[in-house]
């Protein structure tokens, strides 16, 4: 594949933002790209691609029906030397706010920060660094404050003072070395120390886990509606740094198309554009190639730089275009979805979507990796809209999605002192028309997050 192409590919997996900052690198290393307040010029890179020819009459001649294609783009009737984007501070703005999508700090950015503001001895702080480093993804400390002394040369009383140091940072909770002890000083933190929420937590975590409250109730010799207190208070820690985590600004997603209802109650696409650029070739590079005074070295270059240009020019329409096609598909086969909510999906596959838009099944997965799509029911992935099924008992077909729907909602409903079966809630699913096996209810129920019946009972 040549880089124009892997380009092209590029372009199209990336989401909207990341391809926001994509042009906006091109803009900069391309001095014939210019922003313009004009749509989107759709051009055929064949059309800009000339045969390189021994002899210099026939160069010249390729070049000058060259010239002739890249002039039809532009009817301006005056020409204008190179600047910035006429929008340039929309695109100073566009820029700032994209370069701050990667300044996002982890856990232990944090850590090393508030370390900062210490008072301590540097052996102390060496040692605190060292734990900090040992730290997972989640904040647990996974390594033995014995290997740490060997990694680091210094004596274990000082790793493990360090660990005290760090756990007595922010967040509440980190550095611990399980959930038990994360929920312990969580509970520390907020003056609970010898509680009765710190005696569950301390010795009946793993019954309280398993729902077996009577037993927890019995060994903490209390009466279950104390316990329900305890464990409303246990349910308000943390047991994961990430969860306790504010949304970062990576966090943000755009938009790749809107679907809405018109005033006729029919639906629309319509791509959204606001965030990318609209790009054209600046008209005084191209008079530059009309100058029989150029040397050659400097009309080769000019005609590179172009041809690079109206190379991403069409990609990116054809990327657009791409998109849209794809979200028309599935417009027309999830109408009944964007009418009335995820119990009318159908199913669909990329193989489908791919034959009726008239692309390769890997371009449809490429296009709709990491993109959303607006509807009156929020932000979606695309990729939500590609789910298997079979055909119900009336011979209709039901997607995946809507079984889970239909399990979500039984369980919602249900008496939670009597808490429904896999095989109870696969019994009400067929008198719905839904016939579905016990083993599918269990799968469907864990790819929902659901816990078993043993697990949801209330006391």
């Amino acid at each position: 594949m040549t880089h124009q192409q892997i380009q092209a590919l590029e372009m199209l997996f990336a989401p909207v933002m990341e391809l926001s900052s994509i042009l906006s690198a091109e803009l900069e290393k391309n001095p014939v790209l210019e922003c313009d307040a004009s749509e989107h010029e759709r051009l055929e890179i064949e059309d800009v691609n000339s045969a390189e020819n021994d002899g210099d009459r026939d160069r010249d001649r390729d070049s000058d029906q060259w010239l002739d294609k890249v002039m039809e783009l532009d009817n301006a009737s005056h020409l204008t030397r190179p600047s910035l984007p006429q929008n340039r501070e929309t695109e100073e703005e566009r820029r700032h706010f994209l370069d701050s999508l990667t300044s996002s700090e982890n856990l232990r950015d944090e850590l090393l920060e508030q370390l900062r503001f210490l008072d301590m001895l540097g052996d102390l702080r060496e040692a605190a660094e060292a734990v900090i480093s040992a730290l997972n993804d989640d904040g647990f400390l996974v390594a033995h404050p014995a290997d740490l002394s060997m990694a680091t040369g210094l004596p274990v009383e000082l790793i493990r003072q360090a660990v005290s140091v760090v756990q007595n940072l922010e967040p509440a909770g980190v550095a611990a070395k399980d959930v038990r002890e994360r929920l312990l000083l969580q509970l520390d933190r907020k003056g609970q120390r010898g509680t009765m929420t710190w005696q569950a937590v301390d010795t009946q975590l793993d019954d309280i886990a398993n729902n077996r409250l009577p037993k927890v109730a019995k060994a903490l010799k209390i009466e279950m509606e104390d316990l329900q207190i305890v464990l409303r208070e246990i349910q308000s820690l943390s047991p994961h740094m990430v969860d306790r985590a504010p949304v970062g600004a990576d966090s943000y997603v755009r938009e790749e198309v809107e679907i809405s209802q018109n005033d006729d109650g029919d639906f629309d696409v319509r791509m959204n554009n606001n965030l990318l650029p609209t790009l054209k070739i600046n008209a005084y590079y191209k008079s530059l190639l009309q100058d029989p005074k150029l040397d050659r070295e400097t009309r080769d270059y000019i005609k590179q730089k172009i041809s690079g240009g109206m190379f991403l020019i069409n990609s990116l329409a054809q990327r657009q275009n791409t998109i849209e096609r794809i979200a028309q598909v599935i417009l027309k086969e999830q109408t009944a979805y964007f009418r009335d909510g995820i119990r009318a999906m159908r199913p669909l596959t990329m193989a489908q979507v791919a034959d009726a838009a008239g692309v390769h099944e890997t371009t449809v997965s490429r296009a709709v990796a990491g993109k959303y799509l607006k509807c009156r029911f929020g932000l979606i992935p695309m990729r939500f809209f590609f789910t298997p099924g079979y055909k119900s008992q009336d011979g209709s077909d039901v997607s995946n999605a809507a079984v889970k729907k239909a399990i979500s909602e039984i369980i919602t409903n249900e008496d939670g002192r009597h808490p429904l079966s896999d095989s109870q809630i696969a019994v009400l699913l067929k008198k719905q028309g839904l016939p579905v096996a016990r083993r599918t209810v269990a799968k469907y129920r864990e790819a929902l997050s659901i816990l078993p019946s043993n697990l949801r009972r209330q006391y």
